[in-house]
């Protein structure tokens, strides 16, 4: 004769037993940290693909983050380390994804080319104004809107505001349409229909 269980908990421990409300809780711990995982992937990746047209991120440094990107899919109990070393490895390039503060607009592979664009305008600006200090100091003047003093007070306030200016424009392309995000994009947003009005 069979006897029927009138305890569905034998041979099982009560504890193990998950109720849908803590099974809820869990699902929604594990999907937050699927989101989390993904944004890390998203960032990487977009950050590498930004990379493939300045090529400013040593080749074995885009390995070993695609690796560890491959290693966190596979590996969910390692992401969390995993995305310290990526943040860290990264850091120092173009398009880096976590900075404070507002992000803005930009996808992390614009940000690479506006990055480096900017580094590279700030770099011309600083120069031209060290050289060119005696006419730049008095003669280039900061718009009227600008609070302070109306000069640039060194070389760095000049190579700083271009770059900013720099910046801005290239947010303002991207929002509008106009620029796509790459660096061959960029080179098409400088081509402009020149009409002489009468």
């Amino acid at each position: 004769m069979v006897q029927l269980c009138s305890d569905p908990f034998i041979g099982v421990s009560r504890t193990a037993y998950s109720s849908p409300e803590r099974l809820r809780k869990n699902n929604k711990g594990d999907i937050m940290e699927q989101i989390e995982w993904d944004s890390v992937v998203i960032k990487v990746t977009g950050m590498l693909d930004g990379d493939t047209e300045l090529q400013a991120i040593p080749s074995d440094v885009v390995s070993l983050a695609r690796m560890l990107v491959e290693t966190g899919n596979n590996n969910e109990g390692t992401r969390e380390s995993l995305t310290t070393s990526i943040k860290g490895m990264l850091k120092p390039y173009h398009g880096y994804p976590w900075k404070r503060g507002n992000q803005g607009i930009l996808p992390a592979a614009a940000k690479a080319v506006v990055d480096a664009a900017c580094d590279e305008i700030r770099t011309a600006a600083h120069t031209f104004f060290i050289e060119t200090q005696g006419y730049s100091q008095p003669l280039l003047r900061k718009h009227g809107k600008s609070k302070g003093s109306p000069v640039y007070v060194d070389a760095d306030d000049y190579a700083n505001s271009l770059a900013t200016k720099a910046r801005k424009a290239a947010t303002e392309l991207f929002r509008e349409g106009e620029w796509d995000g790459s660096l061959a994009g960029l080179a098409d947003c400088g081509e402009y229909d020149n009409t002489e009005e009468e």
